[in-house]
């Protein structure tokens, strides 16, 4: 896997695990790596690995999961400075106002709900459309003290992000030109 982090001073930084799927990945002999992204004070990897062993008699020799390791990729002082991570070449999180926000939840969510012939050609104006709509489909479901925070997090970001990127959405989309 590739990390590649742009940071918003214009720096890149990139990180490359394709060396744990060798055959001697962590000192073991190594069928396939496991690896978990995860952001918990700052962003991590986490690599396990399935270890073959030999199972005498059987057709096959079996490869167990060995935990492995966590690996601190960044700092929550360097995410704080992060403007983008992209997994594989895929944007994965985009900052958006002050957070973070998870662009492949929201492109996941979008598919689900999104309607082709709808007019938003931006994230922003999708993001608006969706956070409507799934206000106005799930009004059960998002009802609460915890409904706006539920529906944002199905974007895939914060409050705040949501807010930031509705306001750039009433800009761009004012019928008033």
């Amino acid at each position: 896997m590739r990390i590649t982090v742009r940071f918003q001073d214009g720096a890149i930084e990139e990180f490359d695990t394709n060396t744990l799927t060798t055959d001697s990945a962590l000192g073991r002999t190594n069928a396939l790596t496991d690896l978990r992204v995860v952001f918990d004070d700052g962003l991590w990897v986490e690599a396990s690995w399935y270890r073959v062993v030999d199972s005498e008699g059987a057709g096959m020799p079996l490869a167990q999961r060995s935990a492995g390791c966590r690996l601190h990729v960044l700092s929550e002082e360097e995410v704080a400075l992060v403007r983008s991570i992209e997994l594989d070449g895929r944007l994965q999180w985009l900052r958006v106002g002050a957070d973070l926000c998870d662009v492949v939840r929201l492109d996941e969510t979008a598919d689900l709900f999104y309607e082709a012939d709808e007019p938003s050609r931006s994230m922003a104006g999708r993001a608006v459309w969706l956070h409507d709509y799934l206000r106005g489909v799930l009004a059960s479901e998002l009802s609460g003290p915890d409904e706006e925070q539920l529906t944002c997090a199905m974007l895939g970001m914060t409050e705040a992000s949501y807010e930031y990127l509705s306001g750039v959405a009433a800009n761009v989309y004012s019928e008033d030109f």
